[in-house]
């Protein structure tokens, strides 16, 4: 190897490798962008959703709950049992600070609102604990004082009340504090309120209780912490339904509640990182391939003036190495650049999610720097293989116009189909088994197989049809179009080109298009009610039910009977007696219903705590002499549900002799049964419609009684929908980024397969074609091999798109979403404006060859 050689060489050639350079810089950046920005979107993730257990090292649920005593006794033994429990927890070695979120249910009215059941929870008074951030105002500091969420449009300094649950004495309030908790998952309450704990304790006759969270000290692992609370918990009693665990794995499975699991970025990441790393060999194989295909003839010049085939090769890669080392810097000082650059642009792409602190990993750098130099040495060695094969004479013939075997084309179109048929019946099962990362790999597989059969049956193909319409385009039409079989391995580099960047943006609009419904859809299966109408005597306005029944955007409507139903221990849970068919025409999703002597029961209720599934147990509803055997179903669902005839009637109502109430007098209101009323709305309604459905719903509650609540999970569905758009939304950063590599990929190729058709232009030249013909003829061929080519990628892209959103969320949130359609036919038609728009400006300079050139 001369390096005199090489330098020549390089300054010879230094506008074909100028396109080289930036094609594989441009992959460098890509694959360290892309890790970068789902490295930063993924940090930003695991923040949003795991904010409230972020100073958390142990969760304990369920001590004290008082919430379910049916009596004073029964209560006071649940605070007994907190109160042991929490000495108990704060003496284990390894604890900090401990702290109670205590709860309690209040309606809120709001002038000019109609009136909210939301919840009250305590503020912890160690910081750590305290997760809530304060955007503006301060922290409240005694009774009387509320902070409220920044975006519930309500400002520091206003006054409304608050009506403790089981009280008609309003309380007022004043804002002190806003929380900044924008992307906070909270399907509890669409506007909480966050107070002291002993403004908790005076709205809550019955006593309040709420999670433990432990803060450790650092010396011990959390998960070791956790199971010394246990055992200690597990020595007291009233502790037997205390479930423990570390706040690591509650803010695990809060996110997998939404999105699936919060190692979703994670396995994004991987797999697409996955996808960037051949995303980017390719553009580079295909670059390199067009570039010393179009060297052949100089090679062969070399070759007769002495210079060896080793020579040639080993002056070749050093070649490669100069180039790939120069673009590789340059690709990792623009990605990096890029990175920083895309998450300050976030906000302007739509994405609101707060994004944390860029840190790109330094495996980042030595992934991407792998690909720029390693993948260039693979995919040049072969093409310069190719160009120094066979005698220096037979060389002087151009090999991208020497026509390849039919047996080459036909083995090549055979070993394509089968690794193609077998990455996708692989991809088939990482996806049903819900492995994205090696879902992604598989994929991958799977296009190769299918760019091997492109490339050995789309020449041949495209030549056919050519034929068939190329005499409607005339004779350079003609030409244009049959030059795709003369030349299979330009076509061959070309529809690669095409096809790779079609696929990779397809792909990724697929994606992101299903993601998103099918995430929201998982918090329908959250929340499937959407209204609620009660009232804090629990009887509601006879006139009422009918009239929110009629309104417009309300579909469907149902008076549900509440009732206590209590176990052999005393403790009680509000039963909703309804028809199951009705309750399943209201709700949104499938539900849990009862059957005849069934009682449905949430898993976390600690009413029959020790039953199981399927176990017979007795309750107890109005009077001890009221008891009913009943089967348990348990659901992961939030309501008690039986069926009315598996349960005693409301006690009808009598005079004190037992006889009936007399026709004409008012029937007592322990008489009147205790009911509240579910509405679900109409599925088209969003935006204004749906709200100018909604205030239809407060307006006439509000005229009936102000004293009524109206319980609405679309505003807490729609911060936490909002929450998983933007982190959705997030995507677009490497959306923008793959379209930028595929359009420099596209650009690239065409550009220099273009360019180097010199002498074949000069030829046409010499024996008449015009520079209008020649244009015509380069632009019809790219067009032609672009359209075939942008058609196959967008139906792989639609493919791998969707079966990567399954693999994410499941095939119940994501199989029957609706492709997005219009979005595809755009990136189709895209590939194809930018490879004929490249193909018309590198034929504007072609097509002024003479035939002196050739």
């Amino acid at each position: 190897m001369n390096p005199r050689l090489v330098l020549g060489q390089l300054r010879a050639n230094a506008v074909r490798y100028l396109g080289t350079v930036l094609a594989i810089a441009v992959a460098v950046g890509f694959v360290l962008a892309s890790v970068g920005v789902l490295r930063t979107i993924s940090a930003s993730a695991d923040a949003t959703f795991g904010l409230r257990y972020a100073g958390t090292s142990v969760l304990v649920q369920n001590l004290g709950d008082r919430t379910s005593a049916g009596s004073d006794a029964g209560r006071a033994e649940a605070a007994e049992a907190q109160r042991l429990g929490l000495e108990a927890i704060a003496s284990t070695p390894g604890v900090r600070a401990v702290t109670v979120d205590t709860r309690s249910y209040v309606r809120v009215r709001v002038e000019g609102r109609a009136q909210q059941m939301t919840t009250a929870t305590a503020l912890s008074s160690d910081d750590d604990l305290r997760w809530q951030r304060l955007a503006s105002g301060r922290l409240p500091d005694g009774p009387g004082e509320v902070a409220v969420r920044a975006d519930s449009d309500i400002p520091l300094g206003a006054s409304f009340e608050v009506r403790p649950s089981g009280r008609s004495d309003p309380s007022p309030v004043t804002v002190v504090g806003l929380f900044d908790l924008s992307g906070q998952p909270d399907l509890e309450a669409a506007f909480p309120l966050y107070t002291v704990d002993d403004q908790i304790q005076q709205w809550s006759q019955a006593g309040a209780g709420g999670d433990v969270r432990v803060a450790g000290d650092g010396s011990v692992p959390d998960p070791v912490l956790a199971a010394r609370i246990a055992e200690r918990l597990s020595d007291l009693p009233g502790t037997s339904a205390v479930e423990v665990s570390t706040g690591t794995a509650e803010a695990e499975a809060l996110a997998e509640s939404f999105v699936g699991g919060r190692d979703v970025y994670t396995r994004a990441l991987l797999a697409f990182t996955v996808l960037a790393v051949a995303v980017a060999s390719l553009v580079i194989a295909t670059t390199f391939a067009v570039v010393f295909a179009a060297r052949v003839r100089e090679t062969a010049l070399l070759r007769c003036l002495g210079a060896s085939r080793l020579q040639l090769r080993l002056s070749g890669a050093a070649e490669a190495l100069v180039v790939a080392a120069l673009a590789t810097g340059l690709g990792l000082a623009l990605g990096r650049t890029g990175v920083s650059a895309a998450t300050e642009l976030a906000p302007r792409l739509g994405v609101t999610i707060p994004l944390q602190e860029v840190t790109v990993p330094p495996g980042a750098y030595a992934l991407a720097a792998a690909v720029g130099l390693g993948v260039t040495l693979l995919t040049a060695l072969p093409a310069l293989w190719r160009a120094t094969a066979g005698s220096p004479l037979a060389a002087l013939r151009p090999t991208d116009v020497l026509p390849d075997p039919w047996w080459r084309r036909l083995v090549m179109v055979l070993a394509g189909s089968a690794v193609a048929a077998a990455g996708w019946t692989a991809m088939g099962s990482a996806v049903d088994s819900r492995s994205v990362v090696e879902a992604g790999a598989w994929g991958v597989l799977t296009f190769l197989g299918v760019l091997a059969v492109t490339t050995g049956a789309l020449p041949t193909l495209l030549g056919v049809i050519g034929t068939a319409v190329g005499p409607a385009l005339g004779p350079v039409g003609l030409l244009g179009a049959r030059n795709t079989a003369r030349s299979p391995r330009r076509t061959a580099a070309t529809s690669a080109a095409v096809l790779v960047g079609v696929t990779l943006t397809s792909t990724m609009v697929t994606g992101i298009a299903l993601l998103g419904p099918a995430i929201e859809s998982r918090l329908v299966d959250r929340v499937p009610l959407d209204v609620a109408v009660t009232s804090p005597d629990g009887i509601l306005p006879g006139a009422l039910p009918e009239q929110l029944a009629g309104l417009d955007g309300v579909a469907e409507s149902l008076v549900v009977v509440d009732m206590y139903a209590r176990d052999d221990e005393g403790r009680r849970t509000v039963l909703r007696v309804a028809d199951p068919a009705r309750v399943a025409e209201v709700m949104r999703r499938e539900i849990t219903l009862p059957g005849p002597g069934e009682i449905v029961l949430p898993e976390s209720s600690p009413v029959a705590a020790g039953a199981r599934d399927g176990d017979t147990v007795r309750f107890r509803f109005f009077t001890d002499d009221d008891a009913r055997d009943l089967v348990v179903r348990r659901t992961t669902d939030q309501w008690a549900l039986a069926d009315p005839g598996s349960v005693p009637d409301w006690p009808p109502a009598l005079t004190p002799d037992g006889a009936p109430w007399p026709e004409g007098l008012e029937v007592p209101q322990e008489f009147v049964p205790r009911t509240e009323q579910w509405l679900r709305m109409e599925g088209g309604l969003e935006g204004e419609r749906l709200e100018a459905a909604l205030d239809g719903v407060r307006s006439a509650v509000v005229e009936a009684d102000p004293s009524l609540a109206v319980t609405e999970t679309f505003a807490s569905r729609e911060q936490v929908a909002g929450s998983v758009r933007t982190v959705l939304t997030s995507s677009a950063l490497l959306l923008a980024v793959a379209v930028a590599l595929a359009l420099v990929g596209v650009v690239n190729t065409l550009t220099l397969s273009v360019r180097e058709r010199t002498r074949e232009i000069g030829l046409l030249r010499g024996v008449g074609v015009t520079r209008a013909g020649v244009w015509r003829m380069l632009v019809l061929e790219t067009a032609l091999v672009a359209l075939s080519a942008s058609a196959l990628g967008v139906a792989l892209g639609a493919a791998f798109g969707r079966l990567g959103a399954v693999a994410m969320t499941g095939p119940a949130n994501a199989g029957n979403i609706a492709l997005p359609v219009s979005d595809l036919v755009t990136v189709g038609v895209g590939g194809v404006a930018a490879a004929v728009l490249a193909a018309c400006l590198a034929s504007i300079g072609a097509a002024r060859t003479r035939a002196a050139e050739i």
